[in-house]
């Protein structure tokens, strides 16, 4: 269900953002590292670090403007 609304996004930012999708069962450790408690969770990083964190659905205006606030809100 955001699957598609992801993939629009990451083809709007290509060269800006990329889009990785990680199947938690088949990556128990990295869900844990991440705390990864939801299914879909949403994670924004740069250089390894959580910027961002949204669980649940979304359309895509509601998260193109959640990645905009969240990198805008870190660079400041």
């Amino acid at each position: 269900m955001v699957s598609p609304a992801l993939e629009q996004l990451a083809q709007e930012r290509a060269g800006q953002l990329k889009l990785v999708k990680v199947d938690v069962d088949a990556a128990p450790v990295l869900s844990q590292r991440f705390a990864v408690r939801a299914v879909p969770t949403l994670l924004l990083l740069r250089e390894g670090k959580v910027l961002g964190r949204r669980s649940g659905a979304a359309p895509i205006a509601t998260l193109r403007a959640w990645v905009d606030e969240t990198w805008r809100d870190t660079m400041t």
